[in-house]
């Protein structure tokens, strides 16, 4: 059950709890469990799990970042100031947050254009007037804009607030 759960998910670090999240006793890395597959004796997680890395959820990126290179890690637990679980954080986070999104194999493709009903989309104001139209198989009034953004800005004459029709 937990190989499929891992499979799933595909991630390749999952935090390791007692009890309750707020009780982290390690992370599980993938390739530390795979090493042990078609070994005869049980897997004990206790025995394969790393010491997690704790860090305020305040610590700004740049400290982290040189505090992941120092410990030689890829993830660490974001705990707030009552010492509870607030998040994890990875350096894969880290480098997006500086350089902007990454895509890899497991993310979804289309991350700025989401379904939400019958003919009801949510879009990134950032995607290409070009992308949009493909994608939706219609063509728009105006050739003038690159993004979304653009074009929506100009048909309210301001940037319209949530929900606005």
């Amino acid at each position: 059950e937990l190989i499929e759960k891992i499979a799933e998910s595909g991630h390749s670090r999952f935090p390791v709890y007692d009890e309750s999240i707020d009780n982290v006793v390690g992370v599980l890395y993938v390739k530390d469990l795979i090493k042990l597959f078609g070994k005869p004796e049980e897997i004990a997680l206790s025995k394969i799990i790393r010491k997690p890395f704790f860090v305020p959820e305040s610590k700004r990126i740049d400290g982290l970042l040189r505090e992941f290179k120092r410990r030689h890690v890829h993830i660490a637990v974001a705990v707030d100031e009552y010492g509870g679980v607030s998040g994890i954080v990875c350096m894969e986070d880290i480098i997006e947050e500086i350089v902007g999104d990454i895509q890899d194999e497991f993310d979804n493709e289309r991350e700025d254009i989401s379904p939400l009903g019958d003919d009801v989309w949510l879009c990134d104001a950032r995607i290409n007037m070009d992308d949009l139209s493909e994608f939706l198989e219609t063509e728009f009034p105006s050739e003038e804009f690159d993004t979304l953004g653009g074009f929506v800005f100009d048909l309210f004459g301001k940037i319209p607030v949530k929900y606005e029709k």
